[in-house]
């Protein structure tokens, strides 16, 4: 009876073992997102692995569990025939697509490269977007002026209060699909910025006094007032100076934010506009962030310089003279500024 008992146990066992095992692998192997076609570009390096290739696909949070698609690979004979190359992917494949067309090759032309650069307003970033793939300008807009829309998808939102996607759309090239809608798109910029937020900025966000939302409001200053990427974190650190001591940032490029017009040199008439965003006449931060700032700009006022800067004058080479004085500022936009 006893022999009966701990056979009856053991084929139970087994069976629950081989339940959860199953169970295991199948949920491993299905889609990470069903819902969401958002193309995700990814580079799979000549010489990779199996192991290598499951690895960059759950990085880019393409599949949910990487001995479960090893295995499946293996399995079916697939990891033999899997290819290097550029490819263009997306969370709603399972581990079937994502063999297929790791088998077939790298991406086809059913895709093609968009370009944003840094330092875009939302309305010239639709206009870029808009340009570049042939969609409605009006929609991209009416997109960016509805973070609603995305605030479920992506973990940045948690974190911030935006009225308006400017600023929070990563400049970048991108390569997206050939049937790709204007949500799409703005998917894509959204995805990038969440990963970089998630790899690059929450882990700093301890070491500023900002808000998220204030690092990227004061990146969108930086990225407009520094034209050399060595000179960010030295600008970033005059504005935070300022922010310290309750002196008003005084940038130009929020002036000419709120004039809607650019101009390298301001008239006391421009200073003088009533604008929350005009930064010679209200006290801190404006409102929002004034654009899209890139990746450097952000970082720069996470980890700004060592100096105590509170201003600086435009050399006229891209570069800035930077002063700790009033006085000694001023006799630098004698020299400069002639």
């Amino acid at each position: 009876m006893k022999k009966i008992l701990a056979l009856i146990c053991l084929v139970l066992i087994t069976a629950a073992a081989y339940l959860y095992i199953n169970n295991y692998i199948v949920e491993g192997l299905k889609a990470v997102d069903i819902n969401d076609n958002t193309p995700i570009r990814v580079e799979i390096p000549s010489g990779s692995t199996t192991n290598d290739i499951a690895e960059i696909l759950y990085e880019n949070d393409l599949i949910s569990n990487i001995r479960a698609f090893k295995y499946y690979a293996e399995k079916t004979g697939s990891d033999a025939k899997l290819k290097a190359g550029t490819y263009v992917l997306s969370r709603n494949m399972n581990a079937d697509d994502l063999l297929n067309s790791l088998i077939k090759g790298g991406a086809s032309g059913n895709t093609y490269d968009i370009t944003v650069i840094e330092g875009l307003t939302k309305e010239e970033m639709a206009e870029a977007l808009a340009d570049q793939t042939g969609l409605d300008y009006e929609r991209f807009i009416e997109l960016m002026e509805s973070p609603e829309l995305f605030e479920d998808d992506f973990e940045f939102f948690k974190d911030s209060s935006l009225t308006n996607l400017q600023g929070y759309l990563m400049p970048d090239t991108y390569n997206v699909y050939a049937d790709s809608r204007e949500e799409d798109i703005i998917r894509v910029l959204l995805r990038e910025f969440d990963k970089f937020y998630r790899d690059e900025i929450r882990p700093r966000m301890e070491n500023t006094p900002l808000t998220f939302d204030e690092v990227i409001n004061l990146a969108s200053i930086v990225e407009k007032e520094a034209l050399l990427d060595e000179e960010r974190d030295e600008v970033a650190k005059v504005f935070l100076n300022r922010l310290e001591i309750n002196m008003k940032l005084q940038s130009c490029a929020t002036v000419n934010y709120a004039n809607g017009v650019w101009k390298e040199r301001l008239t006391y008439d421009d200073i003088e506009i009533d604008s929350p965003y005009n930064t010679y006449v209200i006290e801190g931060l404006p409102p929002t962030p004034i654009n899209s700032p890139g990746k450097i700009s952000i970082i720069a006022v996470l980890e700004p310089a060592d100096v105590d800067y509170l201003y600086f004058v435009a050399k006229g080479d891209g570069s800035h003279y930077f002063s700790n004085t009033y006085d000694e500022h001023i006799d630098a936009a004698e020299e400069y500024l002639r």
